[in-house]
Formats: structure tokens, sequence, C-alpha cells
């Protein structure tokens, strides 16, 4: 299987995020890319916890703050760079990391989870 196109690498500013739908192990599936610190990580967009998507309502992924992830729906807290949840009904389960590469500026999903 060929790898997919997702996005122009620059069209994830530093702490942003923006969900996306990619194949992933044969199925398109939502998923999400976020930059932190200037590395850039992609997820599926399905909190451990209860299968939601985290940005229950669009586009809304980080905390108040801004600092972690944020499932919409039930409130749990993730860390960018590691996906683990640290607070919430979910404590200590992961997001799901998605194989990615970057070539010449833009960002293709190997179509594979990273674990």
């Amino acid at each position: 299987m060929a790898d997919e196109h997702i996005c122009a690498a620059d069209d994830i500013g530093e702490m942003e995020a923006r969900g996306y739908v990619g194949r992933v192990d044969g199925m398109q599936r939502n998923i999400f890319a976020v930059r932190q610190d200037g590395a850039l990580h992609l997820y599926l967009n399905r909190c451990p916890h209860a299968g939601a998507l985290l940005d229950h309502i669009q586009g809304q992924f980080f905390t108040p703050d801004g600092g972690f992830l944020r499932c919409g729906m039930h409130g749990a807290i993730f860390r960018i760079e590691s996906g683990e949840c640290i607070d919430g009904p979910c404590e200590g389960a992961k997001l799901t990391p998605l194989a990615f590469e970057e070539r010449a500026g833009e960002i293709y999903l190997t179509g594979t989870t990273a674990e």
C-alpha cells in the first residue's frame, strides 16, 4: 500500500492540532496531527476511554491553557508528546500513535500504528 499524503508540514503550526481522515491498517480512520516544540505527532483521533473523537467539538483538541490534549467528551487529559492520559477516566492509557514520514515538506501517513 502506498503512503498517503496528509498535509503540508507547515500546515500544522507550533501548538496547533488539526483533524484529518487517513488510511490506518487498511481502514479509513479519523486522525489528528499536533506540533509541540517543533516535533510533529500523529495520533488516531480516538479517546481510549470510550472511543469518542478527542475534538468532540470539531477542531478543539486542547485544554483551555493549551498545554495538553483534552477529550471533549469526558475530559481526559493527555500529554502531547507521548499521548499518555494523565488525568481523567482513562488515566495511564495512551492515544494510539501513527507512523508517518516527512518528505520534501509534506507529511505522509505510512498506514500503520507506530506501536
